[in-house]
């Protein structure tokens, strides 16, 4: 695996970074936008900076999603920047899986901005949004592979669970940083509550997926793909035994009103951020120099 990366060029490791930023920011727009569509526990004074976070995080992945075609281009030039300013080559790109799903991602993307409309045709929008752009993962790379719609499906539901997780941080974190002990208990308890199915989805549609891709033969040698997504399950881990946390113990502590429940909150939840972007940058890693 480090071999793998050790031998990466310059072109690569800027593919990595580009995606990983693309990964991150239309996580966190649809996450925000899910958070204020399915938590009913935010207030009213949270959800105004939640959906501006949204805004903001959508615009940003639109902007690098459209990076990624001139730096496509130029991979498929052999590293060289010359492929982005070849019009045959970027047509190529553009025309590819990856073009029509930055497509679909920017249509997405534009129907989650409505989200800042306090409106019901603005939620509707901005929760098919959402489903757009996390439909739009599901265009390319190992999602085209067979069985494709059992494999598009997964990946979608994997993504959503993803991005609500994400979006739940933001409102939570803030809550308990101001420590309202009982505003921020109720929200994380909501939150648990619903995690639960989440996270069973996502584990569900992860193991799923890998057992398709790999034919049910994944090992820890011999392939740079296999190594990858051990450390990812390794990471995961990380992030449900902090979540597990703080469910059994800081939230009741901050339903109660415990002192430093609110601290040790914020804690937790920077250090499963923290778990997560290792993550986001193992799977552009993942996608950009191994496969199945």
């Amino acid at each position: 695996m480090l071999e793998t990366l050790a031998s990466a060029d310059g072109i690569t490791w800027l593919s990595i970074c580009v995606k990983a930023l693309v990964y991150a920011s239309t996580l966190l727009a649809a996450g925000a936008a899910l958070a204020v569509l399915f938590l009913k526990q935010i207030p009213e004074a949270e959800q105004r900076p939640l959906r501006k976070t949204a805004g903001v995080m959508a615009i940003a992945a639109a902007v690098l999603s459209l990076l990624r075609l001139p730096i496509r281009a130029s991979f498929l030039m052999g590293g060289t920047w010359a492929g982005a300013m070849e019009p045959m080559m970027m047509n190529m790109v553009i025309q590819s899986p990856l073009g029509f799903a930055i497509v679909l991602r920017l249509i997405g993307l534009a129907l989650v901005c409505t989200i800042m409309i306090p409106t019901r045709s603005g939620q509707i929008a901005a929760a098919f949004g959402t489903l757009l752009v996390a439909a739009s993962f599901a265009m390319r790379g190992h999602a085209l592979e067979e069985p494709r719609l059992a494999l598009g499906l997964l990946i979608t539901a994997h993504i959503l669970g993803l991005a609500f997780w994400i979006g739940a941080f933001i409102p939570l974190h803030r809550l308990s940083a101001q420590y309202v002990p009982k505003t921020a208990g109720a929200l994380a308890e909501e939150f648990g509550r619903k995690a639960l199915w989440v996270v069973a989805g996502l584990m569900f549609a992860g193991l799923v997926t890998l057992a398709i891709l790999t034919a049910g033969r994944l090992t820890l040698s011999g392939h740079a793909y296999n190594q990858f997504f051990a450390v990812k399950l390794a990471l995961f881990s990380g992030v449900l035994g902090l979540a597990a946390w703080n469910k059994l113990r800081l939230t009741p502590a901050l339903l109660q009103g415990a002192p430093e429940a609110g601290a040790q909150m914020c804690f937790s939840l920077k250090l499963e951020a923290v778990l997560l972007v290792i993550i986001l940058l193992a799977t552009a890693s993942l996608t950009t120099v191994s496969a199945p």
